[in-house]
């Protein structure tokens, strides 16, 4: 069982730190040991980095990195586009080279290459048309149409003009620093695709992740089909032992048995299987997260706006409680009291006008109307 072990250790702080790595950031996880590893992982990695480089090459080193920093952080540009068509296209070599190549098997005929492929120029393809459709740039020509779109609730978006476009900015809009233009009902600016997300190409962004799912998914389950139709070509779930009174008897052969075999003679194929588990498991959340904002009628930036708003309301209502003083091990206590408090806190809270029900939230974003009416202006 050591091998198993190893490899539960292994796969489960991977998955850990890609997920703390991606989503740490998030409000959800403000004030939490997620946060803080976030903040340990990048910021605090980088750090060390950039005092190690120059304190190990000098003034100069640092300077060229600051200027490599500056372009994958701060402007846009396809290095994580690249990334993921060259992690697509090696992980696509691989698999046919040590997956498709041992097609047919049982339960796993010959054309699972052409659906393969099938799939993962679907991905290629929604990847391209989230880069280049217009995310929802709001320009002097379009402001009064953007600006009728959402009413201002005056909590998470108040009227505001935009200094840097000289234009007035919609609610639910932001200006992009990375992009350098406003977009209207902005969510985030996803370096994956080159291009913000906003109004217009949010469909196809979600389009693009389920691709992507689907994509791992179907080659986890293919590549599980395949490894049980080499475990029964070589007869390897039983195994023949002989008793002391002389006779033979058939015994299942214990997991980690199957998995040392697979490991030694189909190493490439089981790594594969644990690469594409946690890609989608990883993808799964991620998707998951932005269906449960959607079905909120919120975008990822307004989250953090939110959390800056109940963090307000519970400070105002921790100032209007008379102060109580509790020790340190009355765990009870201070747990009930900091219930109340978010209690207090949340009848005073607005509630967020933009959730017009989980339907016509879901309608507004996979069939949006605006656009439509934006091109006929």
């Amino acid at each position: 069982m050591e091998i198993l072990t190893f490899l539960a250790f292994y796969i489960g702080g991977l998955a850990l730190f890609i997920f703390v790595s991606l989503f740490g950031d998030s409000s959800a996880f403000r004030g939490t040991p997620v946060h803080w590893l976030h903040w340990l992982f990048t910021k605090a990695c980088c750090q060390g980095f950039w005092w190690l480089v120059k304190t190990v090459c000098g003034q100069g080193a640092e300077t060229q990195l600051t200027h490599v920093s500056k372009y994958c952080c701060e402007q846009r540009n396809p290095v994580l586009q690249l990334f993921y068509a060259t992690l697509l296209g090696v992980s696509y070599y691989l698999y046919c080279r040590d997956v498709f190549s041992l097609l047919p098997l049982p339960y796993a005929p010959l054309w699972h290459q052409w659906t393969g492929a099938a799939v993962l120029g679907m991905c290629l393809l929604l990847m391209g048309i989230t880069s280049y459709v217009d995310p929802g740039v709001v320009t002097k020509d379009n402001e009064a149409f953007h600006c009728s779109l959402y009413a201002y609730d005056d909590v998470t978006n108040t009227q505001k003009d935009c200094e840097t476009c000289h234009i007035s900015r919609p609610a639910r809009s932001k200006h992009c620093r990375i992009c350098n233009r406003c977009i209207a009902r902005f969510d985030h600016h996803c370096g994956w695709v080159n291009n913000c997300i906003g109004l217009y190409n949010i469909r196809y962004f979600l389009a693009f992740l389920v691709a992507n799912l689907v994509l791992c998914l179907y080659a986890v389950v293919l590549l599980c089909i395949v490894l049980k139709g080499l475990l029964d070509k070589h007869h390897m779930w039983h195994e023949r032992r002989a008793w002391q009174t002389g006779g033979l008897a058939s015994v299942r052969r214990p997991a980690a048995r199957l998995l040392q075999w697979l490991l030694v003679y189909y190493s490439v194929p089981v790594m594969l299987l644990i690469f594409l588990s946690i890609g989608t498991l990883l993808i799964a959340c991620f998707l998951g997260y932005h269906c449960s904002l959607i079905v909120k009628g919120m975008t990822s930036y307004e989250t953090f706006k939110w959390q800056d708003y109940k963090d307000h309301c519970k400070a105002v209502a921790q100032d209007s409680r008379p102060a109580v003083s509790l020790k340190k091990w009355q765990f009870w206590a201070r747990w009930a009291e900091s219930q109340s408090v978010k209690k207090q806190a949340k009848e005073h809270m607005v509630h967020n006008i933009y959730n017009q029900g989980a339907w016509q939230n879901l309608s507004d974003v996979l069939f949006p109307k605006h656009a439509v009416v934006s091109k006929q202006d």
